[in-house]
């Protein structure tokens, strides 16, 4: 009788080891595959070249104001110099955020002054250094032209130190950071 349980009990024991098995092969699954994964352009060009860096550009890079007192070619106060830069991000296949900023420390002393930033897509003029702006995907204008602007007012009171920059060349760096905007 012992016996009989025994033997009764390791086929019960079989029986339920085989449904259990058998159970776990229905949900398993063994799949192999090769999958190729684009990657979206990250073309970005700046003043037609493709480029993400600083770049240093000095007053001869700028076009000047005119006026009757100063000769053509030369920067001095009551003038204002101006400077392009495009950002063509039509090759890309992301939006684009982009930040740029403008190292005014080389004319800190010089509280008259002073640089703002036009979009000229927009006309949109901020009176700061620093300029950010995204450029969507599905914008039918992948190109934004901003308009670099140093303006050198002329006020009485700062005469001694204008003097100063008689015969020297000012240098700026700019700064472009671009980067995938995921919106929010």
């Amino acid at each position: 009788m012992k016996n009989r349980i025994v033997v009764i009990s390791l086929v019960i024991v079989l029986l339920l080891m085989l449904l259990i098995v058998d159970t776990y092969a229905l949900f398993e699954t063994n799949g192999s595959g090769i999958k190729d994964l684009d990657i979206a352009n990250w073309i970005i060009k700046v003043n037609n070249v493709n480029v993400s860096q600083s770049d240093t550009v000095t007053l001869s890079n700028f076009t000047y104001s005119t006026t009757t007192h100063t000769e053509n070619g030369y920067f001095a106060p009551g003038m204002s110099a101006m400077f392009d830069v495009e950002i063509d991000a039509s090759e890309a296949e992301v939006s684009v955020a982009y930040d740029l900023v403008i190292d005014d420390t080389n004319i800190e002393a010089y509280p008259n002054m002073h640089f703002s930033v036009k979009n000229m897509n927009t006309n949109e003029t901020i009176n700061e250094n620093e300029y950010n702006g995204v450029i969507l995907l599905n914008d039918s204008n992948r190109v934004v032209t901003l308009r670099i602007i140093l303006e050198w007012d002329d006020i009485l009171e700062y005469d001694d130190s204008d003097t100063t920059l008689n015969g020297s060349e000012l240098e700026f760096t700019i700064d472009a950071n671009f980067e995938q905007y995921l919106g929010e």
